[in-house]
């Protein structure tokens, strides 16, 4: 099967882009490398699945339609899953429009191309911050009308676009509401990474939450791989699944698991907290538990172990934040 996954060179992108060709699968990668963080990263992430024979890249801007067409007719693709995006809750309040370009509009595009090509199986990737306001834990039923910042107001749209095609289109498509994965390449602007440097450099780490009172279901990504592939053969007509840990753990705990982990201290600073963040996230996850098989509830110190030693074989300027 050939499988088309847009934003293969992000965090989640590269992983599962290397899962995919680790099962023999054929990946068309595409990537626009943009400076939403650095390109260097970027193409750090694909080194391993560039020496593959299995894997094209295809560097492009999403929002290039006339070359994502270009895309769709020179490949015979089975399965898209739709990554890209902009993310983030901060900065989508500082650049809302951009947000509405490159997750919205991409979107649609690729699901009109799917309908023009017939591509069948479209996985999106969706955010646990759609959420908003609700009590926890999340359930997929509930209202997400409601979101608190722009990011996931596009994501919601992007879901009720996904719905409107599957509707009248000969199209399956499942979305994932992603809960705080972590596993090796996690972004550089998140706190698993920042932690780890912290604890290695004495770097000063911003603290924007209590260490108590808030919490993250941080989940491992290899298990939302898993599921991921699944529908990949088992396309759903039209499904909405949480994937995370139903198990939030505070800043403190992750805290004291990188301490645990690198036998080093975290250099602490209090910041104010900043606008349209979540207190809490905390996934029902029955659902992908009984239709998908999805596995969860990996510790939070084995997530950290895991990374921690993958970070101690990166490059100089990967630890040191020199990118």
């Amino acid at each position: 099967m050939k499988i088309l996954v847009t934003g293969c060179a992000g965090f989640i992108g590269s992983n599962l882009t290397d899962y995919l060709l680790n099962k023999k699968y054929s990946v068309i990668g595409v990537d626009n490398f943009n400076d939403f963080y650095s390109p260097k990263i970027k193409h750090e992430n694909l080194k391993d699945a560039l020496t593959h024979q299995n894997f094209k890249l295809i560097e492009i801007d999403l929002l290039d339609f006339e070359k994502l067409d270009k895309v769709f007719s020179d490949e015979k693709i089975d399965a898209i899953v739709h990554l890209a995006a902009y993310a983030g809750v901060t900065y989508s309040f500082e650049k809302p429009v951009l947000y509405v370009r490159n997750n919205i509009e991409v979107t649609t595009e690729l699901l009109n191309l799917c309908k023009k090509y017939q591509v069948k199986n479209f996985i999106f990737a969706s955010t646990s911050s759609i959420y908003g306001e609700n009590p926890t834990p999340f359930v997929e039923s509930m209202s997400t009308d409601l979101p608190l910042a722009p990011y996931p107001a596009t994501k919601k749209a992007c879901e009720v676009m996904i719905s409107t095609f599957v509707k009248n289109c000969d199209l399956n498509a499942t979305i994932f509401r992603f809960f705080n994965p972590l596993d090796i390449r996690v972004r550089t602007d998140l706190a698993l990474f920042k932690l780890i440097k912290s604890a290695e450099f004495g770097d000063e780490f911003p603290q924007y939450q209590d260490l108590n009172s808030t919490g993250r279901d941080y989940c491992y990504l290899q298990n939302m791989l898993e599921v991921i592939e699944y529908v990949i053969q088992n396309p759903l007509k039209y499904e909405i699944f949480n994937l995370g840990n139903s198990s939030p753990v505070t800043l403190g705990k992750l805290v004291e698991a990188v301490e645990q982990v690198t036998k080093k201290k975290v250099n602490l600073v209090k910041m104010p907290k900043r606008a349209g963040e979540m207190t809490l996230t905390y996934a029902d996850v029955s659902k992908a538990k009984r239709m998908l098989g999805y596995k969860a509830e990996t510790p939070i110190e084995f997530i950290v172990e895991k990374y921690y030693k993958w970070f101690l074989s990166q490059p100089e300027w990967y630890k040191k934040g020199e990118f």
